[in-house]
């Protein structure tokens, strides 16, 4: 099976060579409106490709982990719309001085005139940057789906007895003990080899597994939604369907997480839904 296109593109041999072909074409593009040398030229362009793929892996990181798909339509406009333009400013800015340090001052007047060419072609990157990024992310989303189900299908074939159920959670912070009762958390998230605990006040780190919780606190009470949350369905003020299957939760907190599937079909069993 050939491996997707984003991630033949994100390879660092396939980066460098993007960079090259980029920077040969926007040489070949500019030379005819420009009078210093080829060679200059293209290393000025490649130093441009440098700059956006950085931008690009900086930009992959904001979409991946922002959560983008718990806001509403307008908000992710909002959103994407002032990503490209900071990005595509910062790339025009960075490619300025690059020339400034590479290009004698007498050619600093043609780049200004380019400058709106660059422009342009720095928002068609963003767009398909942009299409490539939601490509992974589906695909991520679908991985996670699949896990989500193959991890449903295990612990229903190794279900055991449900233990005693815990009232309190003692949590240790530097020199102070907090004694965190069970009614006031919201949800927990995974973390590692560690928990994190969100109550109303704030969250707490601990030192247990999900499943120890998922097995011990009150199951009319507390879903496991996802396999990197635990929520208190009395927490809950809004579910909304995003990202076609999944489903968005917003808590009494302000914080949104989101149940996977098969998460949401437990949700629904505790909510008599």
């Amino acid at each position: 099976m050939k491996p997707p296109l984003f991630d033949i593109v994100t390879k660092p041999f396939s980066i460098v060579f993007i960079c090259i072909v980029y920077a040969l074409l926007q040489t070949l593009a500019f030379s005819p409106l420009m009078t210093y040398p080829f060679l200059l030229l293209a290393l000025d362009a490649f130093v441009d490709a440098a700059f956006f793929a950085g931008l690009g892996f900086l930009l992959w990181k904001v979409i991946r982990y922002g959560n983008f798909a718990a806001l509403e339509l307008y908000q992710r406009f909002i959103n994407y719309t002032a990503l490209g333009l900071l990005v595509i400013g910062v790339w025009i800015a960075a490619s300025y001085l690059a020339s400034y340090l590479i290009l004698d001052e007498r050619f600093l007047l043609e780049i200004k005139k380019i400058i709106w060419m660059k422009g342009f072609i720095g928002l068609l990157t963003y767009l398909l940057i942009i299409q490539l990024f939601q490509v992974k992310l589906n695909r991520l989303l679908e991985q996670e789906k699949l896990s989500d189900e193959a991890e449903e299908e295990t612990s229903e074939g190794n279900a055991s007895p449900t233990m005693e159920t815990i009232e309190r959670v003692v949590v240790k912070v530097g020199q102070k003990i907090h004694v965190l009762f069970v009614p006031d958390i919201v949800y927990i998230q995974s973390d590692g080899d560690y928990v994190q605990i969100f109550t109303e006040n704030g969250k707490y780190l601990k030192e247990e597994t999900m499943k120890y919780f998922e097995m011990n606190l009150p199951q009319s009470q507390f879903v496991r939604i996802h396999r990197s949350y635990i929520v208190n369905v009395e927490k809950i003020l809004r579910i909304e369907l995003y990202e076609k299957t999944n489903q968005m939760l917003t808590l009494k907190n302000g914080d949104k997480i989101k149940a996977s599937a098969s998460g949401y079909k437990l949700l629904r069993k505790a909510l008599s839904l």
